[in-house]
């Protein structure tokens, strides 16, 4: 490209003002400085490793080019081409083409390139023409082939005579550059490079995904672009509304590195100042832009060729010292080696002080290269070829560094080698820049591991997570003979939820990692162990025998979770329910639903045990289904009753309340028992629903006996746990207005009232603070101690009516359970009431030992409201009798 003074001053004095005004900014704003400094080494990262890759592509296609025989460009192609590829696996092409543009040789992984004429592509036309010297990287171009981006670089071939004979390239695909993206601190930096000249954009791949440049960014750069005549030097800023663009030019000028952020994340980020580096900045830039102008002038006046060898030694010399390159002569014969006062400088010496032959040289180099130096010069020497090594090197302060060595040797007529002229360059923080690629390549890789490995595990219990079960079982299922046995273990800690509320979620967490180690020591050798979420653990077994290893596995397993799990301290005594499925080959969404299947037949069995599915449980899951889907049409249809049945005083056979029963009426099935619903209703998290419906239509009825001057002197009615624990539950008992008589919630004791929170005691305290009992149902079935009842304070103690009936069947006429109850009433100051009175002498016996209020057939069975009405009537007329 021809320089063009006033373009090149006011491309200088151009960014010698954006860099002034970007000065003031960071003074005006401290903090910005130090995340556009970030920006700016971002850039440079980035372009020095694109700068290695090209660097990597050229010297492939050198080593290309010297296998060629320009007379025979195929001869020899062949397995040069496969040696450039396989010495470079990143390239996705190597081509060799004739004077024509036709390719002659090459290797492409997307199919066989021979025969294609490319002599319309430019990075043929340059060297076809002689208006590039040197190598050349094209802009990116779409390949013919398979369509996909790729950045070509080529080398001139030329005969014996120096006249054109084709052209040697290389070509990187994208993909080439996926590993470029260093380990930036800035987790919202994205990077493009632009190849010069066309001045195209690619994005480097990022984490978060590659998107396009930004409309913006690009409006904003096209002008550059447009009119720009020479590279620019030094980084480029662009401040725009939302994003902060760093330009970066490569030390090479084949490419630039842009590099944006935004700018609503810079500020939030932006910490301390960094004045200097922005006034360093803008002193480079002008420097070097300057520089390039002296440069562009002494190079307009060496065009004559008078001048040119004149001044053909210093250009030399200027050369080789601004690239900090060492030139040395060895006059092997004698052993006298000469070295420039750059050569001097890389090794720490004083100009002109070094003296003696390739052994004095051998001296400076480091120990453990000696060897490999010395070795590496033989060679060279006596099979004629070019050296080309690194060593490192010892400077007299002991500072190690890694030099470069390029030499050619001279031999006389005979053969014999007389002259050694080479170069040396300090490649210290180049190699260490390739060792940080190669360490962050090596991080990255170890990063995608893990993340692969977070992915199929648990990160509490290091056991297989969901997915990992799932695509376990799916490629056991797949790639194995169809008959091959298969069980598997769906487990389940029971009421787990109850122990992370009373000792906390550190408690339960330390509960989960102990069952953890307790499936995997009972687990059998191959099984897969996995937490599926929450406390749910699944087991899978394949193999001979698997239904018997996987039940011997559940069996040892429960046997285990019978001794408590200690925490800080405290006793943590905990059940699991264990459903086991198994099958030969078929399906395995199906071998796990069938668990889930025995799983929930296990909890509803009352837990703490194991089943195995069978086709009654699928039968019975299938009617379970159909009763939910019922019950949920019901309560939308509103065919939810109460009924009611009387409680009576045990001592004068009075009236003293009613408790209000849920029953449903289906249209097709008749009646449906409370047994065979509220189960589902409470899987469902329908019951609190019904709950509050019995409880409104309950205080409906009262209302409407009350009003036709019948009273009722009590009512009771079933509250489940989960509709005390809502948060509109007072809402709601404030919305049904002045209760019409007393009224009484009864709670199931199977509840496990020892596990009950703080929580729980206040809401029965303001229960009972607006004039409602409390009541244990069932008594007596549970295991409540005596030390919650005191804790909770019941006003009513309701004998299970499986008691009463064993009461019945004792020698004594009562039990001596049922006797006890009564006792702890009366000593604590609690009424009791029996249930499942069916015969006077029952009544009477209950009577004799403290129970003071009875409910059972006796008396009545349940009734409507309307028959309710009417017993009431004819009770009073008999006792009025």
């Amino acid at each position: 490209m021809p320089f063009r003074p006033f373009s090149g001053i006011l491309l200088v004095l151009g960014l010698a003002a954006s860099l002034g005004g970007l000065f003031g900014t960071l003074q005006y704003t401290r903090s910005w400085n130090r995340l556009s400094e970030r920006l700016e080494q971002d850039t440079y990262a980035a372009a020095d490793h694109v700068e290695l890759l090209i660097r990597s592509m050229r010297l492939s296609a050198e080593m290309l080019l010297e296998h060629l025989a320009p007379e025979n460009l195929t001869e020899g192609a062949k397995p040069a081409i496969a040696e450039v590829m396989r010495e470079n696996h990143g390239l996705a092409a190597a081509l060799v083409l004739d004077r024509t543009g036709h390719v002659v040789a090459g290797q492409y992984g997307g199919g066989d390139p021979v025969g294609l004429d490319l002599s319309d592509r430019p990075y043929f036309s340059v060297h076809r023409h002689h208006s590039w010297d040197g190598f050349y990287v094209n802009a990116p171009i779409r390949a013919r082939i398979d369509s996909a981006w790729s950045l070509p670089l080529s080398l001139p071939i030329h005969d014996r005579e120096g006249q054109f004979a084709g052209v040697v390239a290389v070509v990187a695909q994208e993909a080439f550059f996926a590993h470029l993206r260093t380990p930036f601190r800035a987790e919202d930096l994205r990077v493009f490079l632009r190849m010069r000249p066309d001045g195209q954009f690619i994005a480097l791949p990022d984490p978060h995904g590659t998107k396009p440049l930004p409309l913006s960014v690009r409006e904003t750069l096209a002008p550059h672009v447009d009119h720009e005549t020479s590279p620019h030097p030094g980084t480029m800023h662009y401040d725009l509304p939302d994003l902060v663009v760093a330009l970066r030019q490569s030390p090479s000028g084949l490419f630039d590195v842009l590099a944006l952020r935004s700018s609503a994340k810079m500020r939030a980020e932006a910490l301390t100042a960094a004045l200097r580096t922005g006034l360093g900045a803008t002193v480079a830039a002008q420097l070097v832009g300057m520089a390039g102008l002296g440069l562009a002038r002494w190079a307009k006046a060496a065009q004559t060729e008078a001048e040119r060898a004149r001044f053909l030694q210093e250009r030399l010399r200027l050369a080789t010292s601004a690239g900090r390159i060492g030139v040395w002569d060895l006059d092997i014969l004698n052993n006298h080696e000469i070295w420039d006062e750059t050569m001097h400088a890389l090794y720490g010496l004083i100009p002109g002080s070094f003296e003696g032959g390739l052994e004095a040289w051998l001296d400076h180099v480091h120990p453990e290269d000696r060897v490999k130096a010395r070795a590496d010069f033989r060679r060279a020497r006596e099979h004629g070829t070019d050296l080309a090594s690194d060593y490192r090197i010892l400077t007299p302060e002991g500072e190690i560094r890694v030099m470069r060595t390029h030499a050619r040797f001279f031999r006389d007529r005979q053969g014999r080698a007389v002259r050694a002229l080479g170069v040396n360059y300090d490649v210290t923080e180049q190699v260490a820049r390739e060792a940080e690629l190669v360490a962050a390549r090596a991080e990255a890789e170890a990063a995608r591991a893990r993340i692969a490995h977070d992915a199929l595990h648990d990160p509490l219990t290091g056991l297989a997570n969901r997915r990992g079960m799932d695509l376990c079982m799916r490629e056991s299922f797949e790639n194995v003979r169809p008959d091959l046995p298969f069980a598997y273990l769906h487990l389940d800690v029971d009421r787990f939820k109850s122990i992370n509320d009373v000792f906390g979620h550190q408690a339960g967490d330390h509960l989960l990692c102990a069952v953890a180690r307790l499936l995997t020591r009972a687990a059998p050798e191959g099984a897969v162990v996995a937490r599926m979420g929450g406390d749910e653990f699944a087991i899978f077994v394949q193999g001979t025998g698997a239904e018997t290893r996987a039940r011997s596995c559940a069996e040892r397993f429960l046997r285990a979770c019978r001794e408590p799990v200690v925490f800080e301290g405290k006793k943590l005594w905990f059940s699991v329910s264990v459903g086991v499925s198994a099958r030969a080959g078929g399906d395995a969404g199906e071998l796990v639903q069938n668990a889930d299947i025995a799983l929930y037949e296990a909890k509803n069995a009352g837990r703490d045990r194991i089943i195995v599915f069978s086709p009654e449980l699928r039968r019975r899951v299938e009617h379970t289904k159909r009763i939910s889907d019922k019950l949920v049409d019901a309560l939308r249809q509103d065919r939810i009753a109460v009924h009611f049945q009387p409680q009576i005083d045990a001592r004068n056979q009075r009236l003293v309340g009613a408790e209000a029963l849920v029953r449903w009426h289906d249209p097709e099935e008749g009646v449906i028992p409370p047994d065979r619903f509220l189960p589902v209703a409470r899987e469902m998290g329908l019951l609190a629903r019904i709950d509050g419906i019995v409880l409104r239509k309950s205080v409906e009825t009262v209302r409407s006996l009350a009003a036709r001057g019948i009273k009722l002197p009590r009512i009771s009615v079933n509250v489940d746990v989960q509709r005390l624990m809502q948060p509109d539950l007072f809402e709601d008992l404030a919305a049904l207005g002045p209760l019409p008589c007393p009224l009484a919630f009864e709670l199931l004791e199977t509840l496990d009232f020892d596990e009950i929170t703080d929580a729980m005691l206040e809401v029965l305290a303001r229960l009972r603070a607006q004039g409602i009992a409390i009541e244990i149902d069932d008594f007596g079935r549970g295991r409540t101690s005596l030390a919650t009842v005191q804790r909770i304070r019941p006003d009513r103690l309701k004998i299970d009516r499986s008691l009463t009936a064993q009461s019945a069947r004792a020698p004594e006429g009562v039990d001596p359970v049922v006797e006890a109850i009564c006792n702890i009433g009366r000593a604590l100051g609690i009424g009791v009431t029996a249930e499942g009175i069916e015969s006077p002498d029952q009544a009477a016996a209950l009577a004799r030992i403290g129970c003071d209020c009875l409910q059972g057939f006796l008396f009545a069975r349940p009734m409507s409201d309307v028959d309710l009405a009417n017993w009431i009537g004819a009770r009073s007329e008999r006792m009025t009798a």
